[in-house]
């Protein structure tokens, strides 16, 4: 008898989440085990399935697998993947305006920009930016703030950064280029490779405990901070239209609920975790510094001017920048207000 009523219940589950079930291959733009950004792909399949009685499984396909990094967005919308694993910045050569939900240079901070997105308008104009791409986008994880990142030489001036080939996407790479940096739009996987053979004099990437394991201390020895290119950052994940409108109502708000799952998951896994990573740098010899301040200005000042420029030659930016800073500004008063530090 109990094994009956137990067999009806979990019949009466699949039946609540409208299909049998059935594998999605998640393709993601990073390698398998990169640290959080990997991890979070796992623990985002493993809540949908559980959540969905199995009726939604996501098999997470590391990059290259089925598609290159920078072609998945095109594959996910022709449909030939059903889901991408990204980072929305890739998506600034077909619409600038992506850029603004991988992050925003000198921008805001894990909590503020999450409140913007989940509160502020920013999902809706997310998804109104990707819609041409036949796809349905939304975060996925949220980065806290990263490393001003790896680099070979020392910098003291605005100067020394004129001529070195970056390893920096999005509008980090924009703004770097303002002061005479040649910012390099490179896969994670080919990074190490890159500055160990001179392709690249210095790379952003992550967070210390994302960077560590990638082994850039063994072929640069300057790790700079702040991460004013990336005060935090959002993972995405992004499905096929078609996909998105053939799962019921019911799947398609587990899927939203698992990625709002994920962007809390990763910011409390991430935030604890740092300082024993900077310590290890420095035991294998690497200079944890600062920019100097002239140089953090001067970046600052091109960022705006970046920002001026795209909102002049797109009209799509200008809404998401906007519709932004109109958020940051009515946001920022009441933080200031109980600012202790």
């Amino acid at each position: 008898m109990k094994k009956t009523v137990m067999l009806a219940a979990m019949l009466a589950a699949l039946s609540s989440v409208g299909v049998q079930a059935k594998d999605f291959n998640l393709q993601s733009a990073f390698p398998k085990n990169t640290v959080i950004i990997g991890d979070a792909a796992d623990y985002f399949a493993k809540r949908v399935s559980v959540m969905t009685a199995g009726s939604i499984n996501f098999k997470h396909l590391g990059a290259g697998e089925l598609s290159p990094p920078f072609e998945l967005l095109d594959n996910v919308g022709s449909g030939a993947i059903p889901a991408g694993w990204s980072y929305a910045a890739y998506a600034a050569g077909k619409a600038p305006a992506a850029a603004l939900f991988g992050s925003i240079p000198f921008g805001p901070d894990a909590t503020k920009y999450m409140s913007w997105v989940y509160a502020g308008g920013g999902l809706e104009l997310w998804r109104e930016t990707y819609a041409k791409f036949n796809v349905v986008p939304m975060p996925c994880g949220a980065i806290i703030s990263e490393a001003g990142g790896w680099y070979r030489k020392p910098i003291q001036s605005v100067a020394d950064l004129k001529g070195m080939k970056i390893r920096i996407g999005g509008l980090g790479g924009q703004v770097l280029a303002k002061v005479g940096a040649v910012p390099q739009n490179i896969a994670v996987g080919e990074i190490y490779t890159s500055l160990e053979t001179g392709r690249l004099d210095a790379t952003e990437m992550g967070t210390p405990i994302m960077d560590l394991p990638m082994g850039f201390d063994k072929v640069a020895k300057h790790y700079y901070f702040p991460g004013w290119h990336q005060p935090s950052g959002f993972i995405e994940f992004y499905v096929n239209k078609k996909v998105w409108d053939g799962w019921t109502e019911q799947q398609r708000t587990i899927v939203d609920s698992a990625c709002r799952d994920v962007t809390f998951w990763t910011v409390a896994r991430a935030s604890g975790l740092q300082q024993a990573a900077l310590d290890e740098a420095r035991k294998r010899g690497v200079k944890v510094e600062r920019f100097p301040e002239p140089v953090i200005e001067a970046l600052r000042k091109a960022a705006d001017e970046v920002y001026a420029e795209q909102s002049a030659k797109d009209p799509m930016f200008k809404k998401v920048i906007d519709s932004y800073r109109a958020y940051s500004k009515q946001y920022d008063e009441y933080r200031k207000l109980n600012q202790l530090d």
